[in-house]
């Protein structure tokens, strides 16, 4: 199944659906999962059971809901709890596990035509590798006034079943997901579209990090095992071998980190989960094209501002 294809997927919804299935004494068939979420009478038009209903499909195909023999739509055991409802931090952690699950989907950008395209997560992995290669300190992302123009530009072709999002309906549910995943931001400047900008995602990751101080490399490499859909992670790596021209980001092609995990981090900073330093004779790397100073170590503190 494309998780990105069916257009009224709703991400939040899904954490709705396992709560309410974690916290139920008794078995639910999907029918009685819609009438319960959409009660008679609520909205009589004929599609307004499909937004319930492509959702369980989407969950169903990340692995975070399954179908039993009996025809019960049930919380995979792969969903981490304790018996109670997932918060929403709790839950995006678990759907950024589910989502970009490359034991299960394999490289998203080698893949054959057909069901193997986009079965798991493959159509979302791949999408977000793209959106995330995009410069985070450039415009926000519209289909109409940016997508378009820069897929055909980095992949060279006007064939859009060759691009990362082929039309506006899948990008219309990637601007679901990805806010979701905590992997894009809203812009406060224009507020025409999301930005490539990760900073819950990896704040995310950071509070399964030990505190301390670690080289930038290691602390770089973190991250892309939780997020490979970032920079140095296998699904965006992939991508750049995939594009003629490589990896489109400014950053990356002045040989800084990537504009999306640079800007992230500077964030991260002000908040005071971060600070980084430059200490003689280790190798360093620079957070933006922009910055002149090397940095060698990042020291991850607990908590920080909210």
């Amino acid at each position: 199944m494309a998780v990105l294809n069916p257009p009224r997927i709703l991400p939040g919804l899904g954490r709705t659906i396992i709560n309410f299935l974690i916290d139920s004494r008794r078995s639910w068939t999907e029918d009685e999962l819609i009438e319960v979420f959409k009660p008679p009478g609520l909205n009589d038009r004929s599609s307004a059971h499909q937004g319930m209903t492509n959702t369980l499909l989407a969950f169903k195909a990340v692995g975070m809901l399954s179908l039993n023999e009996g025809g019960a739509i049930a919380v995979t055991d792969t969903v981490v709890n304790d018996g109670s409802p997932l918060t929403q931090t709790r839950f995006r952690r678990q759907l950024q596990k589910h989502v970009l699950d490359l034991g299960r989907d394999g490289d998203p950008w080698q893949t054959n035509p057909g069901e193997a395209h986009t079965s798991g997560a493959r159509d979302l992995t791949r999408a977000l590798s793209w959106f995330l290669a995009q410069d985070a300190l450039g415009d926000p992302l519209s289909w109409t006034d940016n997508v378009q123009t820069l897929q055909s530009a980095q992949f060279q072709s006007q064939d859009n079943e060759t691009w990362a999002i082929t039309n506006d309906t899948r990008w219309g549910a990637l601007t679901r997901w990805a806010p979701a995943l905590g992997l894009a931001s809203t812009s406060v400047v224009r507020g025409k579209g999301p930005v490539p900008l990760p900073v819950v995602a990896i704040n995310d990751v950071l509070d399964e990090l030990p505190a301390g101080q670690i080289p930038i490399g290691d602390f770089l490499s973190s991250l892309t095992t939780e997020l490979p859909v970032l920079h140095g992670g296998l699904a965006r790596s992939s991508l750049a071998a995939h594009l003629p021209k490589g990896d489109p980001d400014p950053g990356v092609a002045e040989h800084c980190v990537d504009s999306s995990v640079g800007q992230a981090l500077r964030v991260l900073e002000d908040r005071h989960r971060l600070s980084f330093d430059t200490l003689p004779d280790a190798e360093g790397v620079r957070l933006s094209r922009f910055d002149s100073n090397r940095v060698t170590h990042v020291t991850v503190h607990p908590g920080g501002l909210e």
